[in-house]
Formats: structure tokens, C-alpha cells, sequence
């Protein structure tokens, strides 16, 4: 298939044609960066990349690519809808969870619960093929996902066929889950949810500023203080923006990725997606997980009294949960969350860490939505939860802890305040960060040099560049991945839910 040029590549072709005739193209650098405009591929590129296991590019490090939500009818006016199926063997259980389509707490809540009635009245069992195995469907604690134990000898499998029946043994429909099993353990592991531009109106001045440029520095201050591995996502139509930032840690081993085979529209719906998904892919290979925390939220351990010798150790992320759980004396088989409050910081200058940035606000971050304080961010015991939301997981005993212990520094714009990265930005005018902060300072330079290493490039050009880098807006990725049988969401449909994430 022949895929058109671009108006920008030919304009760049001819210029170069010029050059090369003026015998002065050795000389010249010619900026024709398309990577640095919005990352938007052709409609015939997604189309050929459509279905494709990882869409538009794969990597060894690709552990799973899913289709499009499959939805089956239970009975007239009862359907169930899964966007995902994630098997998982170890000492966690040995079972394969059926994700189903989140339903926001905004929306209609008559077919869900219509399902969950429906479910609760009637046995469901699941199969293997030729019913090679028949066991009772079970609900997770928060009746959000389902659970179909599996024989533990299948743990090294790559493809399950899942059969759904009643109980006199009537076929209901199929699922299917592939994935490359991981292989190593690990303590704490990140989630890291697919790159957007946010064009919500009510979200005046809170879309990422140069969210590649975020990105970056967040995995390399994250790896460098305890994060084991990363679990990448990206969506259908999105993914090419994310490769050159996504790939050298897939290939230095400190990432796998989970792509899905369409995009829904809406931001908060693909957070859910990712934040279940990747709490399951967790499961049986790691102890603690940051389902949640954005590229613009750094965990910063204040106070070292919970830590043997009472010293702040470098890799904190990976130690510092089981040192809350011991310091307060709680037993860490009952503790399935630790919650913590946030700062708000300036955002630094795009040729800098946003962790460069000293002033923040001087009382904990405000909500949106009349909270005193903003929603607190969380870290989850893998081996206790099993039903997450955006600021804690559904059901759960928690450990809430001070700002004397540790905080999230947010490095965002003001409310109300929409500034973007140009080229004539030097530095973030906020009146509201009047208090001198400087305790991330020293990661600076460390973080500055990892970058320089994994990428071969000063880190100030680098950032510089990535600043002005953007994903293809939520609409555009939206019609990219439109479909008759795709399972989306109309953007009006939304209130309240998001407002919350401040």
C-alpha cells in the first residue's frame, strides 16, 4: 500500500532537492523534525496497523496486545462486556481475570447493575476447551472483575480459551488471553498510562506541558530511587508518538508493554483501563505498585525516622512501604493500601527537570471540586488488592501517612493558569508558590546523566526537544480508532468523576 506524503515531508523534500543542487546540503542542517509537531500517522498507516499484536510497532519487550472489548449477552438485557483477560500463576492464585468495561460513577448504572443481579441469581461457570476444566465464576471483593481459576501446570501457556455456561451446561460465549508470561520478580513496579493531551475545557491549564519531556525524567528519577520495572501502555493510534521514549527502557529491561487495539476517547476511561489491567499483570511477580501516579507527581520521602539508622536510603521506592507498614506496627498481610497527600511545585523551564523547580504552594494541594485537600495518590499491596481506583483501591484497609513521612510533589500549573512550553518560555510565572522547597534538588544532576546515558544526547537538548513533542489530541486518537464495534464512551457523558484527580 502506497501511504501519501505529507504536505510537511514534501516541503521538506524539496528543500532539500534545493540544497543538494546548490552542492550545499553537507553544510546544512535542515530541521524537518516532523517527530517534534503533533504525532498524528496517516488514517491508511492505522488502518494497516489495526489488529496488529502492538499495533504500528512491536518489541520483545511487548508482553500483550488487546483487541477490541468483546461483549456477550447473558440473557435479553444483560450483556457483559470484558476489555481484558490477564492470566496470572504463583502464590497470589492461579486464575485468569476478566477486566470488565468501567462504569463510571456519572453514568447510567442500570445495565451494570442489571449484570450484577443477574450474576448473583444465577451460577456462571468457566471451562477450558472440551471443558477440560469446570469451575464456578467468582466476583472480585468490589463485584468490579471476575475471576476464573485455572490448573496451575498451565502457568507456562501463551493462549487461554475461556468458555463461559450456565449451570445446566448452556454455552454463554468465549473469551480469549494471550500475553508472554514475565518471568522475573520484583518489590515495586510503576504503571505507566498511555501520553494525552487533555482538550477538556474544564481542565483549564491542567493538560501535560511537554508530557514526552515529563515522561523522561519521571522513569529515570523513579528508576533511580527503587522502581523495579515498568509497565507501559499505549492505545491504538497513539503509539508511534511514544516509541523513542518508550524503547530504550524496553530494551535496557526495565519495561514490558500492554498495547490496546482501539482507543477510547475519554481520558478517565482509559486510566481505569490501565489501572486495572496492570494491578493483574502485577499479580504473582511483584509486592507493592504506583497504579496511579502521573509523570508529574515524584513520591519524596521527608522524614528518615522509619527507616533503620534513620537515614533515607537511595532506593526508597523499593523499601520505604514495608518501613511504613513496621513503623506503625502493622501487619502487612492486613495493610492493602498507603495513602499520602501532595504538594503543588511551579513547573521548571523545558530545558530542565521539573524537579529543578524549589517553589511550591505552602499547604497541601487543593481539590477541584470543594475539597479542602485534593484526593490523596496511593501505593497497593499486589498481593491484597484486587479491585483499584484512581485514589485507592475499592474495599480496602489502608495506612494513611503524614507530610512528615513522605509527600508527592505535583509540578503543575495553578488552577486557572494555561501556560505551554514556546520558544520565547524562560520561566513559569506563580504567584502561588511562595515556599522554597529544594529537597529534590540533588537528584538533579544524577537524573540529568542517567538521561544522558540511556539516550546518547545532552539532556537540556533533549528535554528541549521533547517539551515541544505531543501525542495526537484525544479526539484525533479517538477517530483513528473509530470502529462500528468499538466500545466508547461520548465525551459529554462525563462529570465529576476526573474533576477529582486534581
Amino acid at each position: 500500500m502506497t501511504v501519501p506524503i505529507s504536505p510537511i515531508h514534501m516541503a521538506c523534500l524539496a528543500a532539500f532537492t534545493l540544497l543538494v543542487s546548490l552542492g550545499i546540503a553537507q553544510e546544512t542542517k535542515l530541521e524537518c523534525d516532523v517527530d517534534s509537531m503533533l504525532q498524528v500517522s496517516s488514517i491508511e498507516q492505522k488502518e494497516a496497523a489495526r489488529g496488529q499484536p502492538g499495533g504500528s510497532w512491536q518489541s520483545p519487550a511487548d508482553i500483550a496486545s488487546l483487541p477490541r472489548p468483546k461483549t456477550i449477552s447473558l440473557m435479553e438485557k444483560v450483556e457483559l462486556t470484558i476489555i481484558s483477560a490477564v492470566p496470572t500463576f504463583g502464590p497470589d492464585g492461579n486464575f485468569i481475570t476478566l477486566i470488565r468495561e468501567p462504569v463510571l460513577v456519572s453514568q447510567d448504572h442500570t445495565a451494570s447493575n442489571a449484570l450484577e443481579a443477574y450474576l448473583l441469581k444465577n451460577k456462571i461457570y468457566c471451562t477450558g476447551p472440551k471443558r477440560s476444566h469446570r469451575v464456578l465464576l467468582r466476583w472480585s471483593p468490589a463485584k468490579v472483575n471476575l475471576f476464573c481459576d485455572w490448573p496451575a501446570e498451565e502457568a507456562k501457556e501463551t493462549k487461554f480459551e475461556i468458555f463461559l455456561e450456565d449451570a445446566a451446561g448452556k454455552a454463554l460465549g468465549q473469551f480469549s488471553a494471550k500475553h508472554k508470561p514475565l518471568e522475573k520478580k520484583f518489590d515495586t513496579v510503576a504503571c505507566v498510562r498511555d501520553i494525552f493531551v487533555d482538550t477538556n475545557p474544564r481542565h483549564l491549564g491542567e493538560s501535560f506541558s511537554g508530557p514526552f519531556k515529563q515522561l523522561v525524567e519521571w522513569l529515570e528519577f523513579n528508576h533511580m530511587h527503587g522502581i523495579d520495572h515498568f509497565f507501559f501502555y499505549t492505545f491504538h493510534g497513539t503509539e508511534d508518538a511514544a516509541k523513542e521514549i518508550m524503547t530504550p527502557y524496553m530494551n535496557d529491561g526495565l519495561a514490558s508493554r500492554i498495547h490496546f487495539e482501539h482507543y477510547p476517547g475519554v481520558n478517565v476511561v482509559r486510566q481505569h483501563y490501565v489501572i486495572r489491567d496492570c494491578l493483574y499483570r502485577a499479580k504473582n511477580h511483584a509486592n507493592w505498585l504506583l497504579p496511579t501516579i502521573d509523570v508529574d507527581e515524584y513520591i519524596h520521602m521527608t522524614g528518615g525516622h522509619i527507616f533503620a539508622g534513620g537515614v533515607v536510603p537511595k532506593d526508597y521506592l523499593r523499601t520505604a512501604w514495608d518501613s511504613i507498614v513496621r513503623y506503625n506496627k502493622a501487619e502487612k498481610k492486613k495493610i492493602q493500601t498507603i495513602k499520602f497527600y501532595r504538594f503543588r511545585f511551579a513547573r521548571g523551564p523545558p530545558g530542565q527537570l521539573d524537579i529543578a523547580s524549589v517553589w511550591r504552594e505552602a499547604s497541601l494541594q487543593e481539590g477541584r471540586s470543594g475539597h479542602i485537600r485534593a484526593l490523596p495518590k496511593y501505593v497497593c499491596n499486589v498481593h491484597l488488592s484486587y479491585d483499584p481506583h484512581i485514589h485507592g483501591a475499592m474495599f480496602s484497609s489502608f495506612l494513611g501517612v503524614g507530610q512528615n513521612v513522605l509527600v508527592a510533589n505535583h509540578y503543575r500549573n495553578a488552577k486557572g493558569v494555561r501556560i505551554e512550553y514556546g520558544d520565547n518560555f524562560t520561566q513559569l510565572p506563580d504567584a502561588l508558590a511562595t515556599v522554597k522547597d529544594e529537597a529534590l534538588v540533588p537528584s538533579v544532576a544524577l537524573v540529568e546523566e542517567a538521561i544522558r546515558q540511556r539516550f546518547s544526547e545532552d539532556p537540556r537538548i533533549l528535554l528541549r526537544r521533547l517539551g515541544e513533542k505531543r501525542p495526537p489530541s484525544q479526539e484525533v486518537a479517538a477517530k483513528l480508532s473509530a470502529d462500528p464495534g468499538n466500545v466508547t464512551l461520548a465525551m459529554h457523558s462525563l462529570k465529576g468523576e476526573d474533576d477529582e484527580d486534581w
